[in-house]
Parts: structure tokens; sequence; C-alpha cells
């Protein structure tokens, strides 16, 4: 298709955005239009997918304004979720094209968006409770959508202590709330739905948690976490696997929460291809027996951490005391790294260490934060 250069600087006006996982997005200048989108070689963008069409979509300008229209592909156009035939395109915007998803982005006064999110009054009598709990999802989806276009994630960093060395060694990275109603539980229902949207959250959380684990001196390891609906996810692990070169070649740890692990072949088969691609696995908040530990041997971990509840007052529990070092036997066998958490004093970091852990994360050792600059004895 023949393309018209717009005019001068038109192309530092807009552009598309294409998420890529683990990595920064793609940017793709609009310098030309109309802009083709699709299969074909032909086409300003190539998509090399079988669910695009050959012409997928082009993007046009008209009477003033850019406009997408889907050229009566097979599986269709969406934007902001539905399927369009043709829309008018505004800074924001998400277009999604099989399974690649762009963001429009423009500096045009004329496209920007004319609301922004807003914390809604719950003390309007005039509606329902189920208008308000419609209301809060849809702004809980607003805010995730301005935190991936901003790439407005922030995320805390908690030490990970060796108990016998008395060091840091690594960290746990957990997202940071950072807006109101971040922490309303219409946002936790919506963090722990399956869909593309907290797909790309927690891409995005644990790409810029791997960008700051960098630049943190003397760590060796980095856990970030993943939801339960992302575990077995087919392109999760090669995600996952291009952290280490951001984070400068360190170790990047998974956190699986010990409610998802299962043993089931697509579980065992998720395991191997993360320990293939050189990623370490941890089993988050195990509170269960060395029977278990053991029944896991085919798929074990490569670090277990146990609940907080087993760590908290250890030094004032026999009975726990002996659990744990039943579990630390267990672990040893298999050649899994226990960690304790929820440690919060000395007493209890001794403890721990004469029973044989040798990791251990807790308020003593520090607790969650965001990274100051420089980062300089930052895990003091």
């Amino acid at each position: 298709m023949r393309t018209n250069l717009l005019p001068s600087a038109a192309s530092a006006l807009a552009w598309l955005e294409r998420d890529i996982p683990g990595k920064e997005p793609e940017r793709i200048e609009l310098s030309r239009l109309p802009f083709t989108l699709g299969r074909n070689e032909s086409c300003d963008y190539q998509i090399l997918s079988s669910r695009v069409s050959r012409e997928h979509a082009e993007l046009v300008r008209e009477a003033g304004v850019l406009l997408i229209r889907d050229l009566k592909s097979t599986n269709g156009t969406l934007v902001n979720g539905q399927r369009i035939d043709e829309h008018r395109l505004v800074d924001g915007d998400l277009v999604v094209i099989a399974d690649v998803q762009f963001s429009y982005r423009s500096n045009r006064a004329d496209s920007v968006r004319k609301t922004v999110t807003q914390v809604m009054d719950h003390n309007d009598s005039a509606e329902s409770p189920e208008d308000d709990a419609a209301g809060d999802l849809i702004h809980a989806v607003r805010r995730a959508h301005e935190k991936l276009l901003h790439r407005a994630a922030r995320n805390r960093f908690q030490p990970v202590f060796d108990l016998v060395e008395n060091r840091c060694v690594g960290y746990e990275a957990a997202a940071k709330p950072q807006l109101p109603g971040d922490t309303s539980s219409t946002q936790q229902i919506l963090d722990a739905t399956d869909c593309k949207l907290t797909e790309r959250l927690g891409q995005l959380h644990r790409l810029i948690a791997a960008e700051h684990f960098a630049r943190l001196p003397n760590a060796t390891f980095l856990f970030v976490s993943l939801q339960p609906a992302e575990v077995g996810a087919d392109l999760l692990p090669e995600s996952l696997s291009r952290l280490a070169a951001v984070a400068g070649g360190k170790k990047i740890v998974v956190e699986i929460p010990d409610s998802a692990v299962v043993d089931i072949p697509y579980f065992r088969d998720f395991r191997a291809r993360l320990r293939d691609l050189g990623i370490g696995v941890a089993y988050d908040g195990f509170a269960g027996s060395p029977h278990q530990i053991r029944a896991q041997a085919d798929f074990a971990p490569d670090y277990l951490k146990l609940s907080p509840a087993l760590g908290r007052g250890v030094d004032k529990s026999t009975q726990r005391q002996q659990q744990i070092k039943a579990l630390v036997e267990a672990t040893n066998e298999l050649h899994v790294q226990l960690i304790a958490v929820g440690v919060h004093s000395e007493n209890e970091a001794r403890t721990c260490r004469e029973i044989g852990c040798r990791l251990a994360q807790g308020d003593h050792f520090g607790h969650p934060q965001t990274i100051d600059w420089p980062v300089d004895g930052f895990a003091t």
C-alpha cells in the first residue's frame, strides 16, 4: 500500500507502543498514513501470527482526526475491549489485534482523554450497592490502565538475610499501592482476575523491580511474586527469563503461592520450564508437614518460604522449634533452601539459626521499603 508522509514533525505527535513481556515497550512511529498492520510483508507493521489477517487494520487521518479501521479481518480488531469497524483514537486507547496489544499515544491536544480517574463518593444515596460495586470496578480498571500507560508501578523491597554470615543476600519485591482505592476489596478482586490487564501489570511490576535490583549492592537474588492465575501461563517463563538480563545477570526467583502448587502435569511442566531457563522457584507460605515436602520431590522448589505464623514467637515455643527443625531436615534431603519468615526479634533470629534455618526474612532485618537513590546502604 502506498503511504503518504505526514506534515513535518508529525512522527513526534502520534505513535503505538507494543507491549513485549519482560522488555521495554516497542515504539512504533506513525510517520506515514495510511498505516497498515497485518501479516503481509507489505504492511507498514508486520505481525507474525496465524490469527492476524494479511491486511488486518489501518490507521488513517480524516477531517483532522486519526481513525483506526478494521479491514474485514477474520478475528477482528478491539479497542478498549470492544470490537470495532472504525474508531477515533485518543491518547491512551488500547488496541488489540489477535494476542498483540498496543497503546495509542499522542501529544496532540485534540487527542487527549477528557476523563480522569477520581475517587467515588460512596455517600451518594441515589446509587444502589450494585451501582457502587460496578463503579468501583470501573475505576479500578482505569487506575490499572493509567499505571501501564505511565509505567507508574512502584515496588517495596524487603531483605532476605543469611543467618550464618549475618548479611543481606537478596530481596523480595512486592507491589506498593499508589493510588486511593488500590487496597480496596474491588482492587483485590481485579488483581486476582486472570485477564490481559492484570497480566501486563504483573509484568510491569517485575520489570521495574529487576531494573531497580540491578543497582542494589551485594544482593545476589531477587524474589518476584506470581498471582495464582499466572501459574502455568505459556509465555510467562520466557518473560521471566528476560528479567535476569535486566537485573544485570543476577538470579531471579519467582514465588508461587503454596496454595497454587499441585501435582498435575501442567504444573510439573511449568516447573520444569522454569528450571531449564535458569529461573529459581520458591513456594511461598508453606505450613505443611515433612511428608508433604518429600511428596513434592519430583517438582521441588529451590526455596521453601515458611508461613510467617511459624516464625513469629518461635523462640518461646518448643513445639514450633521441633516442627521447623523437621522441615529443615526434609528440605535438606532435597537440597531445598528453607526460609524462615516473620522473624521480628534477635531471639527469634538466633533460634531459627540454631535449629538449622540459614535464610530468614522479617521486620528484624528491615521493613519493606521503596528504594531511595543513591542505593548505598539500602539494606540497613
